[in-house]
């Protein structure tokens, strides 16, 4: 089983470089969609996914700007559905997150995810490149 090198940040002094420098390591997402947001019913559609209505209006919002980042997905809707779920559960996380609540660690978290769906041919580029310059805000706080 691959594991991530272990980078450790242990001097503050360091700060940005030295996260970007773990943020860069590809370590896949452990954690269900539950740890970042607890959703309810009902569901809607997305595309050709089945998800909870209350992410729709952001997967809408990306699909609008972004165009079908979903295009390069070649897995089943079942697979797609849970993915999905992940991918709102960042989003609305995303959404009802603070620059003074940040921490490293949720953006390795949110980071681990949307490395996840890339690997999976979501194209979501833009969405790790936002999540690096929330990295520059957090150390320039």
């Amino acid at each position: 089983m691959w594991e991530a090198p272990e980078v450790t940040i242990s001097d503050p002094g360091s700060g940005l470089p030295a996260f970007l420098a773990r943020f860069d390591i590809l370590e896949f997402n452990s954690l269900p969609a539950s740890h970042l947001y607890c959703f309810g019913p009902p569901y809607g559609n997305f595309l050709h996914f089945s998800l909870l209505v209350e992410g729709l209006s952001l997967l809408e919002g990306l699909f609008k700007v972004h165009g079908d980042f979903t295009s390069g997905f070649r897995g089943g809707v079942f697979l797609g559905n849970i993915l999905m779920e992940l991918l709102c559960a960042v989003l609305i996380s995303l959404r009802n997150s603070s620059l003074d609540s940040l921490s490293e660690d949720r953006l390795l978290e949110w980071r681990g995810v949307v490395q996840d769906l890339i690997e999976v041919k979501f194209n979501l580029s833009f969405l790790l490149e936002h999540l690096r310059s929330l990295a520059h805000m957090l150390f320039q706080r």
